[in-house]
């Protein structure tokens, strides 16, 4: 999918800004990163909670290959209902967006504060 059909996608939802990653495309909703545009397709953010619900819906998670072994990064395809349904494009959305603002928090709360430089004493601040 290129940059317009993925703005189009999820136009009735939320407004939306991507970046070129990787290949692909990073889906953003303000600051959060809630989806990826790879291969022709799109995956959704997904914590350990919302996976199920993306199982039952007949979804799949991204896979690749690094250092020779396959592996998954937390999202997972947008499931085929939702390209036709708004209700459901709604929802798997909502799930991710919620999914890419938990991991935000995480990230931020485990990060080490800015340490200010220090002055000489007798020194002024610029």
């Amino acid at each position: 999918m290129d940059i317009a059909a993925v703005a189009e996608l999820f136009a009735p939802v939320v407004s939306v800004r991507m970046r070129r990653m990787f290949g692909g495309l990073g889906v953003y909703a303000g600051e959060a990163m809630f989806a990826l545009a790879f291969d022709g397709e799109i995956f959704l953010k997904t914590t350990d909670a919302t996976r199920p619900e993306f199982l039952a819906a007949g979804s799949e998670p991204f896979r690749y290959m690094a250092r020779s072994r396959e592996r998954e990064i937390g999202y997972w395809r947008l499931p085929a209902i939702a390209f036709d349904d708004e209700d459901a494009l709604r929802r798997f959305t909502e799930l991710a967006l919620a999914a890419a603002r938990e991991a935000a928090l995480k990230k931020s709360a485990g990060a080490k504060p800015l340490k200010r430089p220090s002055r000489r004493p007798g020194s002024r601040p610029r």
